[in-house]
């Protein structure tokens, strides 16, 4: 282990480590630069960027993790218990906007007020996840992370691999996530071997709401895949040009796909806890609901079926192997 500093500050072209310490550098201070908005909780839009650059962060360290030494502070483990503390205020702004501006105009008058007492009924856990996120991001948790970070990005310790160029190792940097993305057991859920591997069942002879049901961990589980390789691949995307541009799009809207079929779950727990007779009350909304859910599964059989062809991974694979 070595400090790359001095090497990195010197180095004709970026090396891996140069390129790490910018990077988390970079995506720390956009992170710290929505807290005091945050804390005010005026916007909802400053909590979720201070996630998404959380987000980048986790991204970062994922990727040069062979490469870099992070103290033992301020590592990606930490960064996620900050995140994940974020996330739960973040989901019940999601599931009250949505409610409030998506289903509330389609109800009729009925079901508006029993909405506007249920929106109400939100607003105690929603008070409590406000309270959770200042108590973090005012905790010594948090302000040890920052600290850290910024003592390491302006010294950063490094392997000895933090030398290379990084145009000579980025596929290797990548491809990683991308393998485990390929290989996960989602991409199967609901599927019929065909002579040329596997297919998604259509027309379906199941409901809608058993299947996201019993598929949630294991989709929920790929999203968060996909999520990573979508962040690793935008954060190399500029050594490839434009030619990850139509994959970086595609993922996205898959991302959007799984993420609304994980919301709904979400959404319907909430609806549970604040009132646990809401489908009664609530019978043009639950209907909706269920409608949602039907399109987004076949969206989501859309970009299923896409990535199970093996050419189409083919090509990203290969793609990567050529930067430049």
């Amino acid at each position: 282990m070595a400090n790359w500093n001095h090497t990195m500050k010197t180095a004709p072209k970026k090396t891996v480590g140069m390129l790490a310490a910018e990077a988390i550098e970079t995506f720390l201070q956009a992170s710290e630069s929505y807290e005091t908005e945050t804390l005010k909780d005026q916007d909802p839009e400053n909590l979720h960027q201070m996630r998404v650059n959380l987000r980048r962060l986790r991204t970062a360290m994922q990727v040069f993790s062979p490469s870099i030494q992070l103290p033992r502070a301020g590592r990606e483990k930490q960064v996620a218990q900050v995140a994940r503390r974020l996330g739960t205020l973040r989901d019940l702004d999601v599931i009250m906007a949505t409610l409030q501006d998506e289903y509330r105009p389609d109800l009729p008058e009925a079901e508006r007020a029993v909405l506007a007492t249920l929106l109400a009924n939100l607003e105690k856990p929603r008070k409590k996840a406000f309270k959770q996120v200042k108590r973090e991001l005012r905790g010594d948790r948090y302000q040890t992370l920052k600290a850290r970070l910024h003592q390491w990005s302006a010294a950063p310790q490094c392997h000895d691999s933090a030398q290379l160029d990084i145009d000579t190792v980025l596929p290797d940097l990548i491809q990683p996530a991308v393998s485990q993305l390929w290989l996960h057991s989602g991409w199967l859920a609901s599927t019929e071997p065909t002579p040329q591997g596997f297919a998604p069942i259509t027309p379906l002879n199941t409901n809608i709401d058993e299947l996201v049901a019993h598929h949630s961990q294991m989709l929920h589980s790929l999203r968060k895949h996909v999520k990573r390789v979508r962040y690793q691949l935008k954060f190399v995307s500029p050594y490839y040009g434009d030619r990850l541009d139509s994959e970086l799009k595609r993922l996205a809207d898959l991302q959007d796909v799984l993420g609304t079929l994980q919301d709904s779950l979400i959404r319907a727990n909430f609806l549970q806890a604040a009132m646990p007779k809401w489908q009664t009350k609530l019978p043009t909304l639950k209907a909706l609901l269920a409608a949602q859910r039907q399109r987004v599964w076949q969206q989501w059989q859309t970009h299923q079926q896409y990535y199970l062809k093996p050419e189409n991974r083919a090509a990203l694979r290969q793609m990567l192997l050529q930067p430049g």
